[in-house]
């Protein structure tokens, strides 16, 4: 799954002619390539002209040792004789897709018709900032849960869901350039809240976050795709403490009339600060713009139990999918909405049949854990999770 990730989006990368990046003053050091979200190669300048650049394609890397030189707002990178030009403009520069792929780090060979670079909105950069996580990182979890240091499962299942959404992205917005140019985005309409949550839990570090939870509807006669969420916290004044801009776990983005989704928002609350109040903003567009429709699957009720170890108690939801087509299926997700003992949101779990497929058939029970933080968080309420929903899809 993760070479087959990779491929197409150095594919898709090839379709551009020039891209904007983040650069500073100071040209040595560390820089990254990131490709929607995950770190696929590290550029270590060195002040003596020496460089070292590092791809991690397909999980695996490697090293390249060369040179580098700079004349005023030009910079080049040499490795095994191939030259990679970059112009620094102020705070951006630019590159060359091809001349990437000539050094190793993209693919070549490969024809389609070019793409405007508005369709990136930054996801392909070279910036001193790493990407969510590094390839190898993502190819592990995905490959057998693997976490990496300092992150936790429901910080990789949020990372995953929007390096896959980023990737949709980039894939739709070229495919839909290289058929009839760039489709005009339409703002869609508001979103129908069945139902809503947020509280204040404990993090980890014993930092607090505040955490937004929804179920919505599209109740309106046109197809929409969720495109961004905002969650911003408050304080007893008015005054903005803490922000957050992009997904948590999600369900399907792409809603028909009458389908829902469950959406995930957090924001880390700073040391000292007192939440008072919040706001939420959810932007929709009409039809599924430049990422792929998903279709709706059938999935059995799911399931929650507990598992009682020791002094903990571990929660785990399932849920049952039947492919009932003749022919083989991959790409199976599903969102499954965890309520307390009061009947309230307080977690989404996202399962998923990644990097296989299902054959005609088949059936197969997608089981995850509930987060610490949440059942940390139902035990200083008195409450306890208790009910569960679950909706499934493919992407086409």
């Amino acid at each position: 799954m993760m070479k087959k990730i990779l491929a197409v989006m150095m594919t898709l990368c090839m379709m551009l002619g020039m891209t904007t990046v983040v650069a500073e003053a100071t040209v040595s050091g560390t820089w990254y390539l990131v490709m929607t979200g995950l770190t696929v190669a590290t550029f270590e300048l060195n002040e003596d002209g020496t460089c070292a650049v590092m791809p991690e394609m397909n999980g695996t890397e490697t090293k390249l040792e060369g040179t580098w030189t700079q004349d005023q707002d030009r910079v080049s990178i040499v490795v095994n004789d191939q030259t990679l030009p970059l112009v620094l403009d102020g705070e951006n520069m630019t590159f060359n897709m091809e001349d990437l792929a000539a050094m190793g780090l993209a693919q070549s060979g490969l024809p389609g018709a070019g793409t405007d670079p508005s369709i990136l909105n930054g996801l392909i950069r070279i910036s001193r900032e790493p990407g969510l996580v590094t390839s190898a990182e993502f190819s592990a979890y995905q490959a057998d849960g693997t976490l990496p240091e300092g992150k936790t499962k429901e910080d990789m299942d949020a990372a995953q869901a929007q390096i896959m959404s980023s990737l949709m992205l980039l894939m739709g917005g070229a495919g839909a350039q290289g058929e009839q140019g760039m489709a005009q985005e339409q703002p869609g309409p508001e979103l129908t809240v069945v139902e809503d949550n947020f509280f204040i839990r404990e993090g980890y570090d014993e930092t607090e976050e505040g955490v937004y939870l929804a179920k919505v509807q599209n109740d309106h006669d046109a197809a929409v795709t969720l495109t961004e969420g905002t969650l911003t916290l408050l304080d007893a004044e008015g005054q903005e403490i803490a922000r957050s801009d992009y997904f948590g776990t999600t369900g399907s983005l792409y809603l028909e009339p009458g389908e829902a989704t469950y959406v995930s928002l957090m924001a880390e609350v700073a040391d000292g600060s007192l939440v008072k109040s919040h706001t939420v903003r959810l932007n929709t567009i009409l039809g599924s713009g430049y990422q792929p429709k998903d279709t709706r699957l059938e999935v059995s009720a799911p399931e929650l139990k507990a598992n009682r170890i020791g002094d903990y108690t571990e929660w785990r939801v399932s849920t049952t999918f039947t492919n009932t087509t003749d022919q083989p299926m991959t790409g199976i997700n599903a969102a499954v909405a965890v309520r307390d003992s009061e009947g309230k949101l307080i977690d989404v779990v996202l399962l998923g049949l990644h990097g296989n497929e299902l054959a005609a058939g088949s059936t197969i029970i997608l089981v995850d854990g509930l987060d610490s933080r949440v059942a940390n968080y139902c035990a200083g309420n008195g409450t306890t999770p208790d009910q569960t929903e679950a909706l499934a899809w493919i992407s086409e």
